[in-house]
């Protein structure tokens, strides 16, 4: 998914995100090793660059992981920043196809962000419930330059809807989901 936001008359964010990339390696931490296999591991590609507002606030969501039948899915939500009425980066990808989706809510309770969160868009073809099951909180505080994220990791169940008509049910599919606020 690449695409290109304006931010007002003389600004702008550029975005590519790739989900479902096969991953092969390891992990380790300690005497922990964590082998990773294509088959069975997905990681996913965020490249961003642009010139944003002084204070700056999104959310993102993403997921990446496999369907009972073995096909790729993933999802890339976004909103909260720029002008999006003629394009989003609302997708959901199946075995490498994207999907495209219209513009997306994102429902949480900023305050508790461990409840669950709601995803819906606009043309009723996404409708996710994600529970989150671990927090990553960054804080940045220089005074004139902060960054707030909360990044909830969870799993998302639900249905979604493809370009082609075929309704799918995600079970549990791992991913994340966060409320990104800014001032830089």
């Amino acid at each position: 998914m690449n695409i290109v936001i304006p931010i007002g008359q003389k600004r702008f964010y550029y975005n590519r995100k790739i989900n479902c990339l096969p991953a092969e390696g390891f992990i380790q931490y300690g005497d922990t090793r964590e082998e990773l296999r294509p088959n069975d591991s997905l990681g996913s590609l965020d490249w961003g660059r642009g010139v944003w507002k002084y204070s700056s606030y999104w959310n993102w969501a993403s997921a990446s992981g496999f369907l009972p039948d073995g096909r790729t899915a993933g999802l890339n939500l976004g909103c909260g920043f720029g002008d999006t009425s003629a394009a989003t980066e609302n997708c959901f990808i199946l075995d490498g196809r994207i999907h495209k989706l219209e513009q997306v809510k994102f429902g949480y309770g900023p305050r508790n962000y461990m409840q669950p969160w709601k995803f819906t868009d606009s043309e009723g073809r996404l409708d996710l419930d994600f529970t989150p099951f671990k927090e990553r909180l960054a804080r940045t505080d220089l005074v004139v330059i902060t960054s707030e994220v909360h990044q909830m990791f969870g799993r998302y169940s639900g249905h979604v809807m493809t370009d082609n008509g075929e309704t799918l049910e995600l079970n549990g599919l791992v991913g994340f989901a966060e409320e990104h606020r800014a001032r830089w």
